[in-house]
């Protein structure tokens, strides 16, 4: 068991450093730009539009559909309808990660808003290595490997642990 142990330690221990030294990045870049961190805004919340009335969601829906259709390369599996902010608009997409395509409409005139293209500044590339984005999809499964090797670590120590202190060997543990 201290085998697998120690060899769910390296990967594990590799990964976590990475978090660990960009989390660490984030933050200080945070603190240099002058942000503060999510949730902690001193901004006032933006003002909600109501909700469309039923008669309007059908004309919503025919000018949505023919922006979807106007981009057939971004492929569309989910619609949100977003209330916040000076105008009701309605995101289309493909869900997943931040920075995934998607359009973003005006509801009541179905005019395609313009969104402008993120910078790759250093704290978004920092985001996108944290959170394995950089990668795709090998990025996510790597996530989940490093989360299945820090259970299967936890698992083994606990179990060496155990072992160790059954057999009486209470030298080299933590106390």
């Amino acid at each position: 068991m201290r085998k697998w142990h120690r060899w769910a330690a390296i990967p594990a221990g590799i990964f976590m450093f990475i978090i660990a030294l960009t989390g660490v990045l984030l933050h200080l870049d945070m603190i240099r730009v002058g942000h503060s961190p999510p949730g902690h805004e001193d901004q006032a919340p933006p003002p909600v539009q109501p909700m469309p009335a039923a008669g309007e969601i059908g004309p919503i829906m025919a000018r949505i559909n023919a922006v979807i259709a106007a981009h057939p390369e971004i492929p569309v599996t989910q619609v949100t309808l977003n209330l916040t902010g000076p105008a009701v608009t309605v995101e289309a997409g493909a869900g997943g990660a931040p920075g995934s395509p998607m359009l973003k409409i005006d509801a009541a005139s179905g005019k395609l808003i313009p969104q402008p293209p993120v910078e790759p500044d250093f704290h978004n590339v920092l985001q996108d290595i944290h959170a394995g984005y950089i990668a795709g999809w090998t990025g996510r499964i790597i996530s989940i490997l490093r989360g299945i090797s820090l259970i299967v670590l936890r698992i083994t120590g606990l179990e060496t642990w155990w072992t160790m202190r059954k057999r009486g060997k209470k030298k080299g543990l933590w106390w």
